[in-house]
């Protein structure tokens, strides 16, 4: 059974994930009164997802839900395409007939899945998280796996932001699915390049957005009288 505080951790992440917008303030007690806990897990669970860069700490003033911004993109981008890189081309040799077995069922549960249904985001994410890491878990590198999960669960904020523009998870498919067939054929080379190139499909996708919004934020009267908005 889970304990307490993961249970008020695993909350907290999907509504920040789903609901709750950037800047949103985290009050403990308040937290703490709607979930009928104490306070002390909701500290427990706010202070790891400040670790994992969901929420952020300003003295004085408390904790809020992290901001999404273009240098936040750029950087956990960056990291997770040269961890992913090296997870892909080590694993992917690697594997034995189970493992690329058990990646065929997953890249088949996200080919059955009704791709214009927004409620089967977090099902298609978790098959689709699940299949590359059985890859990258083949590589034997523990230490990089926890790297690869820790900016993964950093980077949801902005694929998701991708597919609420009107971008549908079958627009990520087809990549997946020659992922999963690069590493059928235990091809490093082209694991290594198709895992890339699906880290920069989310990039391409989400960094116009983030720079239209700095940009109406620093001058919002300007954008105003021109009819732009966001």
């Amino acid at each position: 059974m889970a304990s307490v505080t993961e249970v008020v951790y695993t909350h907290l992440r999907g509504q920040i994930l789903r609901d709750l917008s950037p800047g949103m303030p985290l009050r403990l007690n308040d937290l703490a009164a709607e979930l009928g806990v104490s306070t002390t897990p909701v500290r427990v669970a706010v202070e790891r997802l400040r670790a994992e860069g969901l929420v952020i700490h300003r003295r004085g003033k408390g904790s809020s839900v992290a901001p999404l911004s273009l240098a936040d993109l750029d950087d956990i981008y960056a990291v997770r395409t040269g961890l992913e890189a090296v997870g892909a081309r080590l694993g992917a040799p690697q594997l034995s007939d189970d493992e690329v077995e058990v990646m065929r069922r997953y890249v088949t549960r996200l080919g059955k899945l009704n791709h214009d249904d927004p409620k089967v985001l977090s099902t298609y994410l978790t098959e689709e998280w699940a299949m590359h890491e059985a890859c990258y878990g083949a590589a034997g590198h523990p230490r990089l796996l926890q790297e690869i999960r820790s900016y993964r669960r950093q980077a949801e904020r902005y694929f998701r932001l991708a597919l609420a523009q009107g971008l549908k998870a079958r627009d990520d498919l087809d990549q997946q699915v020659a992922f999963f067939d690069a590493c059928a054929a235990r091809d490093a080379g082209a694991a290594e390049a198709l895992a890339c190139s699906l880290l920069k499909w989310t990039v391409d996708r989400v960094a116009p957005l983030l720079k239209l919004r700095e940009v109406a934020e620093s001058n919002p009267l300007g954008f105003a009288t021109r009819g732009i908005g966001i």
